[in-house]
């Protein structure tokens, strides 16, 4: 064979070579095409949402910024970006104002926000009971434990309606409890330095702070909690404009399925949820963060939710939470469990 021959060999192996390498190739790119969607079947891009939180952030809301670290709102078809508020009530307004798109908010003050008109309407049970209640440095185990001690509270703190109810509730005389008005900035200082018995607080959003700066001066804080003596109100809801639920209710399953997702994560890894809110919020400290979450999550791991199922509301429930915030509340209007909460919306 010549040399001009050999050459020609050569080259005619390569160019076989080459297209049985080019043959692979269109074969493994034609598999894959199969197997991702067109850009017409792409889902689209996620969809810019504003949520807000009941009130500034504590350890509560650590699903919160858990679903978006995970992706769980992103897989849901959501940009969300979380913004803290001044409390239920805001948020009440700025929904019904389609400032914002989804929020949870106060069962109690969501009722007198509807009764006063606002469209707006819950979805979903975020907080399963109320996280609030009163603390001590000497144990408080039931109502009448109040008597005859000193109690610190704002005149407009929720603490001096829900406890008078309380007390109608069980035949006690409440004109016998003794309050004092206080600062909400006071409280901690108040009770660590002797001069009342009880403060207003919620074991979630004070009581892991509060036992910090007790246990520094050897002091133990007892918590009484209101869901314990009997005001069985739902706690925190989800919350979107009534008019979004039924124009869009596919949109707003998606985002409760992604918070539901992002609270069983949370409550399964406690420590880590709060590492993540603790790193997208610099002044947090990810200990108090992550007490704060604990306390939270029992608030959601109730013989309710155990039950029925967590984010769920039954008809019976949401008329007791209608009934006891009117009463607390002085609202005149009656309201339908209906109007109050969607139904369906939720997965457990």
């Amino acid at each position: 064979m010549n040399e001009e021959s050999t050459g020609m060999s050569i080259a005619r192996s390569i160019v076989v070579r080459g297209m049985a390498v080019l043959a692979k190739v269109v074969l493994a790119m034609a598999v894959l095409a199969t197997a991702l969607p067109s850009a017409a079947q792409m889902p689209d891009k996620p969809k810019k949402i504003t949520v807000l939180t009941n009130y500034a952030f504590f350890g509560r809301h650590a699903p919160l910024f858990t679903g978006v670290d995970k992706g769980y709102f992103r897989e849901a078809g959501f940009d969300v970006q979380i913004l803290p508020t001044t409390g239920s009530g805001f948020v009440n307004t700025a929904i019904d104002g389609n400032k914002a798109d989804f929020a949870l908010t106060d069962a109690s003050v969501l009722v007198q926000s509807i009764a006063k008109g606002a469209k707006i309407q819950a979805f979903g049970v975020y907080l399963d009971i109320s996280a609030n209640g009163l603390a001590s440095l000497q144990p408080i185990p039931s109502p009448e434990s109040l008597l005859g001690r000193k109690i610190a509270a704002a005149l407009t703190d929720s603490s001096r309606i829900v406890v008078p109810i309380i007390y109608n509730m069980k035949h006690l005389d409440a004109s016998k409890l003794e309050w004092q008005a206080a600062d909400p900035g006071t409280y901690f200082s108040l009770l660590l330095s002797g001069r009342v018995d009880v403060i207003a607080a919620a074991m979630d959003a004070d009581r892991p702070a509060l036992s910090k700066a007790a246990a520094s001066q050897n002091k133990q804080v007892h918590f009484g909690a209101f869901a314990d003596w009997g005001y069985d109100v739902f706690g925190i809801f989800l919350v979107t404009q009534a008019a979004r639920i039924a124009a869009h209710p596919e949109e707003v399953k998606a985002f409760a399925a992604a918070v539901v997702k992002s609270v069983k994560y949370a409550i399964a890894n406690p420590d880590e949820a709060a590492r993540i809110m603790a790193e997208k919020n610099s002044t947090f400290n990810p200990e108090i963060v992550a007490a704060q979450w604990k306390a939270s999550a029992t608030a959601m791991q109730t013989d309710y939710v155990r039950k029925h199922g967590y984010g769920i509301a039954t008809l019976d429930r949401l008329q007791r939470t209608i009934s006891l915030a009117r009463t607390a509340l002085k609202i005149e209007t009656e309201l339908q469990p209906d109007q109050l909460f969607a139904q369906g919306l939720i997965a457990p």
